[in-house]
């Protein structure tokens, strides 16, 4: 199948990404004329319910890419009024996806979560960043600082909970939290020196910044593959992440990073020999 004849249909709840799925993977937007319910499409991130109508109703190939925490909304079962009060057995939608559709994630971890329910799927992580354009970048330090972001504020859920913590027990690391619009609670009456707060800046901003660190942090349980650490292992370093990935460290070695003297070579190789070899993109 050519595939410079697929399409995309991009779910709203994605929010902002490095780039569009046009420039990277070389797809049509869906949605632009009436013959988008015939033509071979990846649905990029089942959220909710209209996410799932859109691909029901389509006629053409089916192919999907989860996006991470669209698995959860999809086991814990799809809303069908404003609070939840009302909800779809995630089981039916399961069986006919694994009939009807090809699934694709980014991670053992969500890989583990479908099949439970039946879902068969293979791995490849994604990026929509021009991997050319993140050039081995890393230079060493017994003082480094890791890099994190929230989005939507969402603390609890990208694990800004645990970092106090590990600044009490990491004195010699720097953390630098980027993303927030709204302030994160400090604990009262306790000084953190190494806990950086930068809010939301520019994306050009935030990775001009970075890219002199030496690591970014996951600290998310369950998750797609995340950009931060896909951007870290292009620049060469050292991410830490609870999800693994080769040439990432693990949460609780974290303090390894300091020891970390050579380039992150192994994970830049790993992750330049997988990202986005997908069939529908034209550009791999």
């Amino acid at each position: 199948m050519n595939k410079e004849q697929w399409r995309c249909r991009y779910a709203p709840s994605l929010g902002a990404l490095e780039d569009t799925t046009s420039n990277i993977w070389g797809t049509k937007l869906y949605g632009e004329n009436s013959q988008d319910t015939q033509e071979p499409t990846v649905f990029f991130g089942l959220y909710g319910f209209p996410d799932f109508y859109a691909l029901w109703r389509h006629k053409g190939p089916r192919l999907i890419l989860w996006a991470g925490t669209d698995i959860i909304h999809f086991l814990n079962g799809y809303w069908l009024d404003e609070k939840g009060s009302i909800k779809m057995s995630p089981k039916p939608l399961a069986t006919w996806i694994n009939k009807n559709c090809i699934n694709y994630v980014e991670n053992d971890v969500e890989a583990e979560a479908l099949k439970k329910i039946g879902i068969k799927t293979m791995v490849i992580p994604s990026f929509l960043g021009d991997v050319n354009q993140y050039k081995i970048s890393y230079k060493p330090s017994s003082y480094p600082k890791l890099y994190t972001s929230v989005s939507g504020n969402n603390f609890k859920q990208y694990g800004w909970d645990k970092i106090y913590k590990l600044a009490q027990d990491n004195p010699y690391i720097e953390f630098h939290l980027y993303g927030n619009t709204e302030p994160f609670p400090m604990p009262y009456g306790i000084d953190y020196p190494n806990v950086f707060i930068h809010g939301r800046i520019p994306k050009e901003q935030m990775n001009q910044e970075i890219k002199e660190m030496q690591g970014a942090l996951r600290l998310t349980e369950f998750d797609g593959f995340s950009e931060i650490i896909a951007k870290s292992l292009l620049w060469g370093q050292w991410p830490v992440s609870l999800i693994p990935y080769p040439g990432t460290i693990s949460l609780k070695d974290i303090a390894e990073v300091r020891k970390k003297e050579e380039t992150n070579i192994e994970g830049r190789e790993w992750l330049l020999s997988v990202v986005n070899k997908y069939p529908w993109n034209s550009k791999s």
